[in-house]
């Protein structure tokens, strides 16, 4: 664990004077007291001025300007777990994320010793391209639980190279008794879960029909924003009597709920407005102290009555995973701790939960039924508006004559922010061989040398279409919003014949463009790659970038994963 200095945590002590319990806050640099939290907490998180200088520079600028408006609405930054691991140690679990834009993003999950202050356990996480920072404290460092923890969560981000960097604050206080049996807790999820062997939950929105590679469909017109839904069945034994709760296993009080979906660019909140409350279908058996929760999978019940839980919609939620947490505050007769606190929530780092999480596995969400109007080329050659290209179907790919499956397709509508953006703009892209598409500018479009966003192409660049090679003769920015939709190719049967590989590509209006996931892999790689972005970047972020990267790149090698 990095080393938490006696003014560090001064620093971080007084601003949390200034937090309410469960709710985060902005930092403001201008405040001399919260600028002085910010610096130690970024300290903590590996950031000093030597790797950040430009963040640092920024700090010092803000802290002679009056406080702006509160950015924080757009920072969303959540304790979803904290307690001790199966072994005793102590741990927690922040995660934050920017609504904003997708530049920079670093939280950090620190406990301490509510009686005494001193701190027990430390992680800290760093974010590129967008997406969820989910820090977790790490599991070798630290140490044992004590009966009372305060744990406090930390975020900041920088929406793009352009705005200000922003910061936040939480904290929660958590009591876990004595040292005892910390075995992990009985529970189970029976939903969602995936019965394909994907590596997240695959759930479909807007079929008539499912298709053989989803986990879940939900009948929805998808002309609109369609609501993200989620079926989430199990049970956990408490281990202890439960309170308040009737004949009919009801609990007439004293319990609470919290769930989020947490997507790319956005964050998801309950909107259940099923003919029951988000409550009754939470139930407790007082002779085995088990509570069981039932938002059953029901694909045809009409939208405004899922028991299923229902979400806002969010169009960025098909941009990549999307995370899910749900916490419960069950009311027990135990007078020293009458609340059990448990969560479940995505796997979001190696490091060990608390006994009272439950991790499953991301959720991904697919639109279907879209009418944009390209023209796709199928296998056999002949062409389909994408709005009837569905999973029964298979498309020309842009290696040659060969075919991919189509797997599901995604639905989104673009708003044009700042038209002129090179990756958030929209273009009208024209060939000298008469082929015209109108894309997003982060989306792929094929050339000899592979795969490059179209905001990237220049005039005369070479590029791929049914025709052979050809160049680009126009690429215009269009000021208007759209719907825009794409496939996901590969299927079950592509799998089995060992196209696990394979980068998806099809043929749309004669311009060969990349499939989601290679959008997906493709604005990982680029924002992942240190030269990519510095021709991109103000010099004065090259080295906050490159350390950024270096730190991400460790956690890589540590964990073995694919931060």
């Amino acid at each position: 664990m990095h080393l938490v200095t006696d003014d560090q945590l001064s620093s971080i002590t007084a601003a949390l004077q200034n937090c309410t319990e469960g709710q985060a806050r902005a930092l403001q640099p201008s405040d001399p007291t919260d600028a002085a939290a910010i610096k130690s907490l970024l300290e903590l998180s590996g950031k000093t001025p030597q790797t950040h200088p430009g963040l640092y520079a920024d700090l010092e600028r803000l802290a002679g300007q009056p406080a702006g408006p509160d950015q924080h609405e757009n920072q969303v930054l959540d304790i979803v777990d904290s307690g001790r691991d199966a072994s005793g140690r102590a741990t927690a679990r922040v995660w934050h994320q920017d609504r904003a834009g997708d530049f920079t993003s670093g939280s950090l999950a620190l406990v301490l010793d509510t009686e005494s202050g001193r701190p027990l356990a430390l992680g800290h996480a760093n974010r590129v391209g967008g997406g969820l920072a989910p820090a977790a404290t790490r599991t070798e460092s630290a140490q044992p639980a004590t009966p009372t923890m305060t744990t406090v969560g930390f975020g900041h981000s920088q929406a793009s190279p352009e705005a200000d960097p922003v910061f936040g604050l939480t904290s929660r206080t958590t009591s876990v008794g004595a040292a005892g049996d910390v075995s992990m807790i009985d529970a189970t999820v029976t939903a969602p879960v995936t019965t394909k062997g994907h590596s997240a939950v695959q759930i479909g929105l807007g079929r008539l029909t499912g298709g053989v590679d989803l986990d879940y469909f939900f009948v929805q017109d998808t002309n609109n924003q369609p609501a993200l839904v989620v079926p989430f069945t199990g049970s956990v034994n408490t281990q202890q009597p439960l309170a308040n709760v009737d004949s009919n296993g009801q609990f007439t009080s004293g319990l609470t709920l919290d769930t989020k979906l947490y997507s790319l660019k956005g964050v998801s909140y309950i909107q259940h407005n099923s003919s029951q409350s988000i409550n009754t279908q939470v139930t407790g058996n007082t002779s085995t102290n088990v509570v069981s929760w039932n938002y059953p999978y029901d694909p045809n019940d009409p939208p405004n009555a899922y028991t299923s839980l229902m979400y806002g919609a969010l169009a960025a939620a098909n941009d990549s995973l999307t995370a899910f947490y749900f916490a419960f505050g069950i009311p027990v007769a135990n007078p020293v701790a009458p609340v059990f606190q448990f969560n479940v929530c995505s796997y979001d780092w190696p490091d060990q939960p608390s006994v009272y999480c439950k991790q499953i596995l991301d959720l991904q969400f697919w639109w279907h039924c879209l009418a944009e109007g390209t023209l796709v080329t199928l296998a056999d050659g002949s062409t389909l508006e994408i709005e009837k290209v569905d999973n029964t179907k298979r498309v020309r790919t842009g290696s040659g004559t060969g075919s991919l499956a189509v797997e599901a397709t995604t639905r989104g509508l673009h708003h044009t922010v700042a038209p002129d953006h090179p990756v958030t703009g929209v273009y009208r892209l024209s060939t000298a061989g008469g082929h015209q598409l109108i894309l997003t500018g982060g989306h792929p479009v094929a050339t000899p040398a592979g795969l490059i966003r179209a905001s990237d192409l220049e005039v005369g660049d070479e590029v791929l279409t049914a025709d052979g090679v050809d160049e680009v003769a126009e690429l215009a920015l269009d000021d208007f919003d759209r719907v825009f939709a794409n496939l996901k190719l590969i299927d079950h049967g592509d799998r089995a014949r060992g196209l696990t590989t394979a980068v998806g590509t099809f043929v749309a209006n004669g311009i060969v463009v990349g499939d989601f996931e290679s959008l997906t892999q493709l604005h990982y790689n680029n924002t992942h790659t240190l030269e990519y972005m510095t021709a991109r970047i103000p010099e004065r972020y090259h080295t906050d970038y490159e350390s950024t990267l270096a730190a991400i790149a460790s956690d890589n090698v540590r964990y073995g994963g694919h931060f």
